[in-house]
């Protein structure tokens, strides 16, 4: 299990600012949004423009074994003004 923070209007469909997931490897940005829609269905319209940040860098393509991950973030777009 992960521990994956969710900001703006993600944790606010879920409620929480942080939620478990199970992940199997390779950890990759689609693996956790997958987990992510899987769990919560609610959050799949949102999901498609979100950044993943793994280790605190955005990643899109790059695959990690559990042993690497250390924190796991879901970033939706904001808007401000």
């Amino acid at each position: 299990m992960f521990n994956v923070k969710l900001f703006a209007i993600l944790a606010e469909q879920i409620g929480h600012s942080e939620v478990q997931l199970t992940l199997t490897a390779p950890i990759t940005a689609a693996a956790v949004k997958t987990a992510l829609r899987a769990q919560y269905p609610q959050t799949a319209s949102v999901l498609a423009d979100c950044l993943v940040a793994i280790n605190q860098t955005f990643v899109s393509e790059e695959q990690f074994a559990p042993s690497e991950v250390t924190e796991i973030a879901l970033i939706p777009p904001v808007s401000g003004g």
